[in-house]
Formats: structure tokens, sequence, C-alpha cells
């Protein structure tokens, strides 16, 4: 049943100042060609006929997508995982592709200023609600422990907890499910694909997400997995080394974005938001 929603829930914002908290490593690192933020003028490129680098200009990116300041009604769907917890998810069916929206953990981690707000799918409706919006299919669960879902979390069941989301997609017919990682998420599903023969992404989006997450190493697997992955990052802390690093070990890497440090007093999404949104549908389709 579809149920109409009046009150809209964004601390996206919060979320991302805390997962993009700390210092990150301030050596050059060579970034892909999709890389290049639309606040950077020039990039410095090796020259074909001599090793000189040459400055070029980037264009300016164009596919912007407005945020939504509600998001259209949603089913409330619920699933089970295979160890008997029942998940809850916001379902959005649409089109043909399924967007596979995951958030963070609601568990301090390296780089946050302290224990993050809680998370669940509220925490990143602004986003998926926007591709929602767009004509996309999107599933948006609670991992366990959070939000409207059973259980009690540890980082190790994100896995279990993932793979019970794509079932339901699969068990609909849906033939190309790309995963949108939030932070832990994301490295959570790079987890997955790589572990369980029973998933197979047809791309994934790691949103400011570390290379290790409480156990789950999504490093090891990198430079094996067959996957399109897409590292997005921010000059506002770790997320940035994080994401050129995994970008330049992953196997199909469709390069690292990183976005720049959002000026004092303005909020990312006023700054930022419609660019990235723009960015993850970018992949999404190109996938």
């Amino acid at each position: 049943m579809i149920i109409p929603k009046s009150v809209f829930v964004a601390s996206a914002l919060v979320v991302l100042a805390a997962a993009c908290s700390g210092t990150g490593e301030t050596t050059a690192v060579d970034a892909a060609p999709a890389a290049i933020s639309a606040t950077t003028t020039t990039t410095a490129v090796e020259s074909v006929a001599s090793t000189e680098p040459v400055e070029t200009t980037a264009a300016p990116f164009t596919r912007l997508i407005e945020l939504v300041a509600e998001p259209p009604a949603w089913e409330d769907v619920t699933f089970e995982t295979t160890d008997g917890v029942e998940l809850y998810a916001k379902f959005w069916p649409g089109g043909d592709t399924a967007v596979l929206f995951g958030h963070d953990y609601s568990v301090t981690t390296a780089g946050s200023n302290g224990q993050r707000p809680p998370q669940s799918s509220d925490s990143i409706l602004i986003y998926s609600g926007t591709v929602a919006r767009e004509g996309y299919t999107v599933l948006s669960p609670d991992f366990r422990g959070h939000g409207q879902s059973g259980g009690e979390f540890h980082p190790q069941s994100g896995p279990e907890d993932l793979k019970a989301a794509y079932d339901f997609l699969i068990d609909r017919d849906y033939t190309k499910i790309v995963m949108v990682g939030w932070v832990g998420s994301g490295t959570t599903a790079v987890v997955l694909d790589a572990s369980d023969e029973g998933v197979t992404f047809d791309g994934i989006t790691m949103l400011f997400s570390p290379p290790q997450d409480h156990g789950l190493n999504a490093d090891v697997v990198l430079s094996d997995l067959e996957a399109p992955i897409f590292f997005v990052g921010s000059n506002a802390g770790t997320s940035a080394s994080w994401s050129r690093r995994m970008s330049a070990k992953a196997l199909n890497s469709q390069g690292a974005f990183v976005f720049d440090r959002t000026p004092t007093g303005l909020q990312f999404n006023d700054v930022f938001g419609p660019e990235f949104v723009g960015r993850i549908l970018e992949f999404v389709d190109g996938v």
C-alpha cells in the first residue's frame, strides 16, 4: 500500500559533516577525467609530445538535479533476512533500473566527531526521494537495529541485510540493480558483491565510504571485483584520500570524484546537492 508522507526528514547534511570530518591527505593524487570538480577550472595532464604538464579547462557539469522539497509517496515494505530478522524499507516502483540506497550505520567510526546522529532510510531521504522523483525504481532499507527494522545491529550483519534487500528486488524481476552506498553501506556493498555468488551489482557508488569499516574490508577485494565502481569523496576530510586510493586499486573503477570543501557558512546541499545527485545518476545510466 502506498502511504503519502507529509513530513520530510533531511538529516543528511549533519551526517555528511560527520562522515567527512578528520584530516585528509595533502599529497596530490591524479584523478580520472570524471573526477574533475565542477568548481575546479584547470587540471594538470601529461603532454603527449613532452613530459611538461599542460593546463586544460574542465567543462562544467550540466546534469544538475534539483533536490526534492518533499519526496514522492512510497510503499512501506518488509522482508526477512536468512537469520529471521524483519527489515523495513521505503520502496518506490518506477523504471526498469532499480537503485538500492544504503544508509550509514549508527556507530562511532574513525573520522567522525563522536557518535553519529541516528541513521536510517530517513537520513538519506533527500537523495533517495530525488532519484525516485526522476523515475527510477528505488529501494531504501533500514539495516537491522536502525529505523523501523528489527534486530540488533552489528557491522558484520550488514552484508546479510543488504543481501535481503537485493533479493527483494530480484524477486520482483529487476535485472539491473545499482547500489548507492552512503559511507559504511558502500563498503558493505563491495564486500557483499565480492563474497556472495548470488549477488552481482550492475554498479556500485561508494559515497564518502571508507576502505575498511568495523571488520568489513573492501580494500582487499577491489582489485578482483568486476562490478564498475564510482567513488565520491570530499576535500572536507579523509574521504578524498580514501576515494582516490580505492579508485586507483579497483579493477573496474569509473573514477573518483572529489567535491571541494563547502565554503564557511554554507551547507553541502546548497552548494553541491544538484551536482551530487546528477553525478550519481550519470553513473547509474552509464553502467
